[in-house]
């Protein structure tokens, strides 16, 4: 069952990728979506928040140019409760992600679809996921670019 109450910020410097992600996190049932477009606009929505953000959705490369480590940043802030990042086009979670063995914060090398979305979301909403910002890679790491990978199994940053 779609938790509304969930608050979800999107970051990414693309609008047709905000929009894409925005209208299928809307198709899932979630709208207390709020969308910014640069690495200024997520640092200040994140820190100035009165309240955490449950689900941070974000775009690596906007904070890899201005040299911030995102995964780092969400792993510190108490105010991003979960993190989805990617850094492209379409994303996949393994088949066997179970909600109670994960945490519920991953890095894909794609723009996460409508099937990773569900999946993320139902990891999210899962009674069992640490409410604490733990950040995952979703297949291997790429060398020299950390917390980027392909697609294949989670590994932790």
């Amino acid at each position: 069952m779609t938790d509304k109450t969930l608050r979800i910020l999107i970051a990414d410097e693309l609008d047709e990728q905000v929009v894409q992600i925005e209208r299928t996190l809307n198709h899932l049932g979630y709208f207390r979506v709020v969308p910014v477009a640069s690495l200024d606009e997520l640092m200040t929505m994140v820190q100035s928040a009165f309240e955490p953000f449950d689900l941070l959705i974000a775009n690596t490369d906007m904070a890899v140019r201005s040299g911030v480590d995102l995964p780092r940043f969400c792993k510190a802030s108490p105010q991003v409760r979960h993190a989805l990042l990617y850094e492209a086009q379409k994303a996949d979670l393994p088949e066997s992600a179970d909600p109670s063995q994960i945490d519920a914060g991953v890095s894909v090398a794609q723009l996460p679809d409508s099937e990773v979305l569900k999946k993320f979301m139902a990891i999210v909403e899962s009674p069992q996921a640490p409410m604490e910002n733990k950040v995952r890679v979703i297949g291997e790491q790429t060398p020299g670019r950390k917390g980027r990978g392909q697609v294949a199994g989670l590994r932790p940053l």
